[in-house]
């Protein structure tokens, strides 16, 4: 499921979890927001999705 942005429900949701999370990812310019979500939609557990959202905690350079 996503949402109206094509954020995929469960990385909007963990992400809403971090606000320092969601300031990196508010940083990406587009074609980083875009991998980042793709690589959101191939998670296949919460643990996994919660390791997406702590290396944008840890800023960007940790993503690339």
């Amino acid at each position: 499921m996503t949402d109206m942005n094509g954020i995929p429900q469960g990385f909007g949701s963990a992400l809403s979890k971090s606000e320092k999370a969601m300031e990196t990812f508010a940083l990406l310019n587009e074609s980083e927001k875009k991998r980042i979500i793709d690589l959101s939609r191939s998670v296949r557990s919460k643990e996994e999705m919660n390791r997406l959202v702590s290396k944008l905690e840890t800023g960007k350079n940790q993503l690339f």
